[in-house]
């Protein structure tokens, strides 16, 4: 399959989405390079797309380097623009008119612009939780994650799942520790962090009080002094990873029980001779059933209570210190939350796999950096760092009309083997560079269908937002 060539505005325009243009499993995303045309452009180019397209259908807009794997030839610079096209395909023609007047007068050529399917979406597990937000189908894929049995054996485990308590069929992942002073304060307070979408309560059978407190909540946040939040109990890991967890040893233990194993468990208990190779198998399989049985009644009696939400972010926009200094008149979105963790269950921030989380030295530049996540769902995961910025486009219900507001975002693009980078579930990872495992931010949304990117929220802005929102002098990673 070849990669489509770039297209004059006078040779004709696509009335459908591209998809079809691409086989993905043969296809490569690559960021952008300095070299390319629109690499210094894109801001600009970027901004007056958001600005002079109709958006109504539009949910991410996106600049990469598309190629085809095993080729020598090198990707062309293509913009995506993902949303609902298949079902409003009129307003494509329009849009794509727009975008080749403005690349032509920023003087930027062989650039492929391409409508494709595609949703910009929080990824936790449960989309209920999110009644003002936009409601995709409901999540099933959190159901065989990665349950790390350390999860219950350690005080706590970042990568692991963590769910709001009333809301038991949902989760995220816990991401690590923060230690937070406050003024007057010596000692920091630890504080277990999530995204707030995570532990965002749902309404469904709240009383009017109630209802107006979340929304609020959602609106501007939870401050450390609100009476109300000890009421969002947080349980890691989350229940539903528990219950999942539990059913499958039930399973390994009633396959390992088979006939064959019960009679050579009745002769070896009778003393009676087997052979050699029937006495290595059952002791196998003897381990095996004692490790499992041993798992479960560490599952039974844990308590994965992880205490309670001492502050959160809500679905705030704000400006954003590593984007353009702060100055960039799009924000970015905001998405934390800090947990009140009892003492017992303090631990460290390191990852299932062992990596030591650290918050320093930071990178001074992310470009053609390999970052890194460890989430419930994707486990270890890896990708590539998208130089140019996505803008992302969320469509809210305000006084009866819908209004499209945009904001810019990190992102991170899945690896060339075709691979997610991050899934439902994974939401509250901490993002990582590879081998030195410095922390550059956290993971809170994505695309969930090829090209897969993920957004998350640089560390620097995080730390500042915090600091805003509680008072704290001093915020860092425990």
């Amino acid at each position: 399959m070849a990669v489509p060539k770039s297209k004059h505005p006078s040779q004709g325009q696509s009335k459908k989405p591209n998809d079809s243009h691409y086989a993905w499993d043969k296809i490569t995303i690559r960021s952008c390079e300095r070299e390319d045309a629109i690499f210094t452009k894109w801001d600009r180019v970027r901004d007056e797309i958001v600005k002079r397209i109709d958006l109504k259908y539009v949910s991410t807009i996106g600049c990469y380097r598309v190629g085809r794997k095993n080729s020598p030839r090198k990707g062309r610079p293509t913009i995506f623009i993902f949303g609902n096209h298949a079902k409003y395909p009129k307003s494509i023609e329009p849009a794509r008119n727009i975008i080749d007047d403005i690349l032509k007068k920023h003087k930027v050529t062989e650039v492929e612009v391409e409508f494709l399917e595609g949703q910009f979406r929080r990824h936790a597990s449960d989309p209920e939780s999110e009644e003002h937000e936009p409601k995709p189908k409901r999540d099933t894929e959190e159901c065989g994650g990665f349950f790390h049995q350390d999860v219950v054996r350690l005080p706590s485990l970042p990568g692991q799942s963590l769910a709001l308590k009333e809301n038991a069929s949902a989760s995220g992942t816990f991401g690590g520790f923060f230690e937070v002073t406050l003024p007057g304060i010596t000692e920091p307070k630890v504080m277990g962090f999530t995204c707030f979408h995570v532990i965002n309560p749902t309404e469904k059978g709240k009383s009017d009080k109630a209802k107006f407190i979340i929304r609020k909540w959602r609106k501007e946040g939870i401050m450390p002094n609100d009476t109300m939040a000890k009421h969002l109990k947080v349980d890691h890991p989350s229940p539903r990873a528990v219950h999942e967890k539990t059913r499958a040893l039930k399973k390994e233990v009633a396959d390992i029980q088979s006939p064959t194993y019960m009679l050579l468990d009745d002769l070896v208990t009778n003393e009676q001779d087997i052979r050699k190779g029937d006495s290595i198998r059952y002791e196998a399989d003897k381990r095996r059933l004692l490790n499992c049985k041993a798992l479960l009644k560490q599952l039974e009696d844990f308590d994965a209570g992880f205490g309670k939400v001492w502050a959160a972010s809500g679905f705030r926009r704000g400006q954003a210190p590593s984007i353009d200094s702060g100055e960039h008149r799009l924000a970015t979105n905001y998405d934390w939350a800090l947990i009140e963790v009892p003492r017992q269950r303090v631990g460290h921030n390191i990852t299932p796999e062992g990596h030591v989380l650290n918050q320093s030295p930071l990178p001074k530049s992310f470009d053609n950096l390999t970052l890194c996540i460890s989430g419930q769902k994707s486990g270890y995961s890896e990708g590539r760092y998208n130089a140019l910025k996505e803008a992302n486009v969320k469509h809210e219900l305000i006084d009866g009309t819908v209004d499209s507001v945009t904001t810019i975002e990190h992102s991170v693009i899945s690896s060339e083997d075709g691979t997610f980078f991050a899934r439902s579930g994974d939401s509250g990872s901490l993002v990582y560079t590879k081998g030195s495992h410095v922390v550059v931010g956290l993971f809170f949304a994505g695309r969930t269908r090829p090209p897969c990117s993920a957004s998350f929220t640089h560390i620097d802005d995080l730390i500042n937002d915090i600091k805003g929102t509680t008072g704290a002098t001093e915020v860092r990673l425990l």
